[in-house]
């Protein structure tokens, strides 16, 4: 959140490219490597997520962390792993560097070797490299993506289970909406973070059912339920919204000290076309007729969103509509 408006801007050119402030440019060399390190690590996720149709894309080391899967000291692996929406399993290791990619990076990353080898017994389908750079200090941001074809010899064996791996997904919904009180936007449970300028959100019904698994007594069955509810469910095409049911909308065009001061007023309600634009695309009124188990956390209680929600009220109030 920090990062993004401080280091990164669109260019004016009629084709849009990422390209760094010119703070981002005055960064000592340890800052830069922390840029390039982030940098590398989103938009390896992106990349995963637009062009492999990758869905519950997170880092190893979360997954690992959160259900006691431990490596041999100095063991190679991969950063990241998710399955495609065609069936399979992808992992991908991302890198970052402030200037030029070097040619000695490319041929590493052509001669590198896949560091896990199977996932649930399953080789993966693809095992990629990528790194985000920059061919000069006004450059746009490129990312190189490599596929290596061979594994290395002591590649490990990812024992990942598929109700455990959705669940840890969607876990820092539930963190984040511990708390900061949510509200209702049409099918979304929504929070807003006036204070950095960031809206986050998650399909009501798949919030119900993280949360219900989240108690450890509803578990077995969540990645096909949150597969069930999320094939029902037809996103818009708007920036704001996700196909795993996600949304995430950000608006720093505003100084902070102003964010602040509008967060502290008392507004009305969005206006209700809002709502209605987030509702399901394809199901109506049967989309809310999801079973509420005793002890839920039923979001059909939430108040309608309503006050300072950054990124979600559009400019002309007709946009959400017309696209």
């Amino acid at each position: 959140m920090a990062a993004i408006p401080a280091y990164l801007s669109w260019t004016d050119r009629q084709v849009r490219r990422i390209t760094r402030t010119d703070l981002a440019r005055e960064l000592d060399p340890s800052e830069k490597g922390m840029l390039s390190y982030t940098l590398g690590q989103a938009m390896c996720q992106i990349f995963a997520e637009t062009q492999l149709s990758v869905r519950f894309f997170m880092h190893v080391a979360r997954y690992a962390s959160a259900y006691g899967l431990t490596f041999a000291p100095g063991q190679s692996r991969a950063d990241f792993f998710g399955e495609r929406t065609s069936g399979g399993y992808v992992v991908a290791e991302a890198k970052g560097r402030s200037g030029p990619l070097p040619s000695r990076l490319i041929k590493t990353m052509e001669m590198q070797k896949r560091t896990i080898k199977t996932i649930r017994g399953d080789v993966p389908k693809i095992a990629y490299a990528s790194a985000v750079h920059f061919s000069s200090a006004r450059g746009a941001m490129r990312l190189t993506a490599i596929d290596p074809d061979e594994a290395t010899p002591n590649a490990i064996d990812l024992a990942v289970d598929p109700d455990l791996h959705v669940l840890a997904y969607y876990a820092p919904f539930l963190d984040a909406f511990a708390h900061q009180q949510p509200q209702l936007l049409g099918d979304y449970v929504v929070a807003s973070f006036a204070t950095f300028g960031v809206t986050l959100g998650v399909l009501a019904p798949v919030l119900q059912r993280v949360e219900r698994a989240s108690r450890r007594d509803h578990i077995a069955g969540l990645r096909n339920d949150i597969l069930r509810l999320l094939d029902r469910h037809t996103p818009r095409q708007d920036r704001t919204l996700y196909s795993d049911g996600t949304l995430f909308a950000t608006d720093w065009t505003l100084p902070r000290v102003d964010r602040l001061r509008l967060s502290g007023q008392d507004r009305d309600e969005l206006p209700e076309f809002l709502h209605q634009a987030y509702r399901s695309t394809d199901e109506g009124d049967a989309w809310r007729e999801e079973v509420v188990l005793e002890g839920d956390f039923d979001w059909r209680d939430l108040p309608h969103a309503s006050g300072l929600m950054p990124g979600i009220h559009p400019a002309n109030d007709g946009d959400l509509l017309e696209n």
